[in-house]
């Protein structure tokens, strides 16, 4: 037995006539947002007759949505169908064009074919205007990404989706940065994500007692456990330590250094004739070590003094080799 709210319009209330291109669109928000409704309460919402509601549902239906007739009972979107939110705004519509096609180009898979065939539906709805600016807008802009693409359809990474989903405990083989040796490890996964052309998985790892990121590129083999975990633990309350690397680049290098700047970068602390003194923090020396070499004779470490004394060892070593 179903029910309905109605509330009593003053004396003085004058309905506006809700247009019917209006009135169908809000029909058939009602029919997304609730479950089931009957024709006499749609007629009460929208202050016209049944039969006109019927008419309504009928035009609905030959533009090719699903409604079904339940008698006794009402109507209802055939289960599956969503109604997409079609009114965007030129910045929105930029937004999503822009997005797709840095997707398309970055990615391989399924999920790309879908994101096509889902642009190609949003670009048929929008206003003609709209549509043409945004994509006057679009074609003046373009992504440089790397020729390789990533595929989402990746067993690997459909493994590991799965396993996040399930809350599904992983056995990896990894091997750690430098490291020969391969370690074994469970882990309880919480989420992939993709950085400098590198995916990498934030889990709990067992055998450390904290949350680690693993590179999938290290990772020899990922098996699915049986076990569930239920709560998501993130590891010890004390952070990795962090070591402050201070470096002085020549004033003709800065400007070049700044475009190509390293991850661990947080601030500069000084300018002088002889150079800028940036700060970086990472969490390892080799972390930094390779960029730095690369700037050559124009990046002075200053501090920490064993970080000075490696690069000098390292810089020896290559002299040796080259003569």
């Amino acid at each position: 037995m179903g029910f309905s709210l109605y509330f009593a319009k003053p004396a003085n209330y004058t309905a506006s006539p809700m247009n019917r291109i209006d009135r169908l669109f809000a029909i058939l928000l009602t029919l997304q947002h609730k479950r089931r409704v009957r024709a006499q309460d749609l007629a009460r919402q929208f202050e016209i007759s049944k039969r006109t509601i019927y008419r309504d549902l009928s035009a609905l239906n030959q533009m090719g949505i699903p409604i079904a007739a339940l008698p006794g009972e009402g109507f209802e979107l055939v289960e599956g169908y969503y109604l997409p939110p079609l009114m965007f705004t030129e910045n929105e519509a930029v937004a999503l064009l822009l997005g797709s096609r840095l997707l398309a180009q970055q990615a391989a898979g399924s999920v790309t074919q879908s994101a096509d065939s889902a642009l190609a539906k949003i670009r048929v709805a929008l206003p003609d205007q709209v549509r043409a600016r945004s994509e006057a807008l679009t074609n003046i802009i373009s992504f440089v990404t790397p020729k390789a693409k990533f595929d989402l359809d990746d067993p690997q990474l459909l493994l590991i989706q799965n396993a996040i989903q399930e809350k599904r405990v992983l056995h990896l083989r990894y091997r750690g940065y430098k490291k020969e040796d391969v370690t074994e490890r469970e882990v309880e996964p919480h989420q992939l994500f993709y950085a400098d052309g590198v995916w990498y998985l934030e889990a709990y790892c067992r055998m450390r007692k904290d949350k680690r990121d693993f590179r999938l590129s290290r990772t020899e083999k990922i098996t699915p456990r049986r076990e569930i975990f239920h709560k998501k633990r993130t590891g010890k309350l004390q952070t990795q330590p962090i070591i402050v690397i201070k470096i002085r680049f020549a004033p003709n290098a800065v400007r070049w250094v700044r475009e190509q700047q390293h991850y661990g970068y947080q601030r500069d602390e000084t300018e002088t004739p002889q150079g800028t003194v940036m700060v970086y923090h990472v969490n390892d020396e080799l972390e930094i070590t390779p960029w730095i070499l690369g700037w050559g004779v124009s990046a002075e470490v200053i501090s920490p003094v064993e970080l000075r004394q490696a690069l000098r060892e390292t810089a020896l070593n290559l002299a040796n080799l080259l003569t």
